[in-house]
């Protein structure tokens, strides 16, 4: 059950976005970039957990000496002492922001608005692939291409109200629908890629190859623009660092619950091992011609029919990637009011805000999921993680181990600084074709 939620909450949409900037950056780059970004995943996600098991041995360590001292007449002072932290901030369930708070203090307000925006990012590069993938499917069906503007605000229609879902029970179904019908669009991918890959083309010089063939002797190593993909592979995982810990405490018995790491490690790096797959498959079959929106890129009936499945899921993953964040910014905007109608109207204006940036940003999806992975992928997964680590784990942490957290979050502020800047000053440069 937790290798099945690591992949649910690791591999989403955002795959489709990747086997294109593994082409526009080179697979000298693209590769060990994702090997990279799994590698500083995995090393962080050990950090998490560490910072977990101290905080809840110590939480239990609490509960354990209230109960001893209501069961003992030693006097309301003493229990006093403890209530306040047995109910107060420790004894809160333990996730990401949780343990943020306890090790960064008032600083974990920039996890917990990291977190936000990079969810509600997400959700933006939906609501840009959706538009991108209908008017393909919708030209290849009518013989005419729709505006994609007018696609995305009809889209936007469609989540006002699924954004008023108060329960996130209630998406359980749509989440079920959307699952298989990424299931069978990724295999549907696949397979188109084979048989593109396989056709005979015929070169500059005349002679008959395949198209694999063809595109492995075209493909570049590296290219001008291969810094954009540092963002991308930090989006890859799009964000699920933050359910490592909720997926830890889920596991029932202690027995499993220490086997959880090593779990994560195999699931993370198999899941790196088939992204590589998928994206090297997919750029040396479409080569020049391949879209961000790798559906975009496909033809043929199976075509057609994998472009409408994908924008379905997506248009069914929207409500349940967007309610956590949505969750956090209607209670900062109404604190501890019960007010329906004012929340549905905080909803409704962050969906149609989402609705105006992909607007502006509609032909440059890339460049959208580079500047999430850089500026919210690598802070979540590169910098608070060892910052928390050294704050928590006090006792078992050598001067050794601290400097090498330091150092992890050095090269995070690096890769951040680095890979936003050239996003930002090369951004007509990433537009589609």
């Amino acid at each position: 059950a937790a290798a099945f939620g690591l992949l649910k909450g690791t591999v989403g949409p955002g795959i489709l976005y990747l086997p294109h900037g593994f082409y526009e950056s080179g697979y000298a780059v693209a590769i060990p970039a994702m090997i990279f970004a799994t590698t500083m995943f995995v090393f962080n996600s050990y950090k998490l957990l560490e910072c977990w098991r101290v905080e809840s041995d110590r939480d239990k360590l609490l509960i354990e000496r209230r109960q001893n001292l209501l069961g003992k007449d030693y006097g309301r002072t003493a229990i006093d002492a403890v209530q306040p932290i047995t109910e107060g901030g420790h004894g809160a369930l333990l996730s990401y922001p949780e343990l943020a708070k306890r090790g960064l203090g008032k600083h974990s307000a920039f996890v917990e608005v990291g977190i936000t925006l990079f969810q509600f990012g997400v959700c933006l590069t939906y609501l840009i692939f959706v538009p991108s993938n209908l008017a393909k499917c919708i030209y290849s069906v009518f013989g005419f291409e729709p505006s994609k503007v007018v696609l995305m605000w009809m889209m936007i229609l469609v989540q006002i109200p699924l954004s008023w879902i108060c329960d996130i029970r209630k998406l359980t179904p749509t989440n079920v629908v959307a699952s298989l019908l990424i299931a069978f669009g990724l295999a549907s991918v696949l397979l188109i890629a084979f048989v593109e890959g396989f056709q005979q083309t015929t070169n500059v010089n005349g002679d008959t190859s395949i198209i694999f063939v063809e595109n492995l002797k075209t493909i570049q190593p590296i290219t001008d623009s291969w810094l954009f993909f540092v963002g991308t592979s930090f989006f890859m995982m799009e964000g699920s660092i933050t359910l490592i810990v909720p997926l830890q405490e889920a596991v029932y018995s202690d027995s499993d619950r220490g086997k959880f790491p090593d779990l994560n490690r195999s699931v993370m790096w198999s899941i790196c091992s088939f992204y590589i797959l998928f994206s090297g498959i997919a750029s040396l079959a479409f080569g020049e011609n391949i879209q961000t929106a790798l559906t975009a890129s496909l033809h043929g009936t199976l075509a057609t029919v994998v472009q409408f499945a994908y924008s379905i899921a997506v248009v069914l993953t929207f409500p349940l990637q967007a309610f956590p964040a949505m969750e956090v910014a209607t209670k900062y905007w109404m604190g501890d009011q019960k007010s329906p109608m004012k929340r549905n109207a905080i909803a409704t204006c962050i969906t149609i805000l989402l609705g105006i940036i992909a607007v502006v940003s509609i032909d440059y999806l890339g460049n959208v999921v580079s500047i999430l992975g850089s500026l919210f992928g690598i802070p979540l997964a590169l910098i608070f993680p060892p910052l928390m680590h050294n704050s928590l784990v006090v006792k078992d942490s050598s001067q050794t181990q601290r400097n090498l957290n330091y150092c992890v979050v050095v090269v995070g502020i690096l890769a951040m600084g680095a890979a936003s800047f050239n996003t930002i000053t090369m951004w007509n440069a990433g537009a589609e074709r």
